[in-house]
């Protein structure tokens, strides 16, 4: 019974101890900072050997949480445009999803909603996938940093990194992903996390 007690007494130390947002299963990086909620949209971008993945750019049988892209040993794989609209009908939504012949996709997101946007590279271990961000229209540019990074290279980890963040401004806001590879790639996932 005291070994019980005192098993029971450290567990409500660490618990105390231990903020909430440390203690639940998220994965490491930056989706762990103070300042990040709730998960709320994901999708993985997936580059594969098919030339047409669909038939329509728009029609894709993947639930909306895939983007396909042509894969290539190294140099570009096309881009990913970001549309953040006050007046979109929903949330997120992947509005291109086939980047297989023409190298590019997009996503449609509610401008209404405060988010992150980050990503890691969960192919193989060699896959390498080169990132940049381009505001295209930032309508407050002093107010909102769409874009936390200018180009970075990823390898495939555990961890997310920040790509962008949006503050709820009530305006039309464009961003632009260009995605290149020097050894490959493969497979990434992108989390959108609540910003508090």
């Amino acid at each position: 019974m005291r070994r019980f007690s005192f098993s029971l007494i450290v567990a409500l130390a660490l618990a105390v101890a231990i903020p909430w947002h440390y203690a639940v299963a998220a994965p490491p990086g930056e989706s762990r900072d103070i300042d990040v909620g709730k998960k709320l949209f994901s999708f993985n971008v997936l580059a594969v050997p098919q030339t047409n993945w669909t038939v329509s750019d728009t029609t894709c049988t993947n639930s909306g949480h895939r983007i396909f892209f042509q894969r290539v040993a190294s140099g570009s794989i096309g881009s990913i445009a970001w549309t953040l609209n006050p007046n979109a009908p929903q949330n997120f939504k992947i509005t291109d999803c086939d980047g297989t012949s023409d190298g590019t996709a997009a996503v449609l997101v509610n401008e209404q909603l405060s988010v992150y946007v980050m990503i890691r590279i969960v192919g193989k271990k060699t896959d390498r996938l080169t990132l940049t961000c381009t505001e295209v229209v930032d309508v407050l540019v002093t107010e909102d940093d769409l874009c936390l990074i200018d180009t970075e290279t990823f390898n495939k980890g555990n961890s997310f990194t920040k790509i962008m963040s949006n503050v709820f401004d009530n305006a039309n806001e464009e961003v632009l992903w260009t995605l290149e590879t020097s050894t490959g790639f493969r497979n990434a996932q992108v989390w959108v996390f609540e910003k508090l």
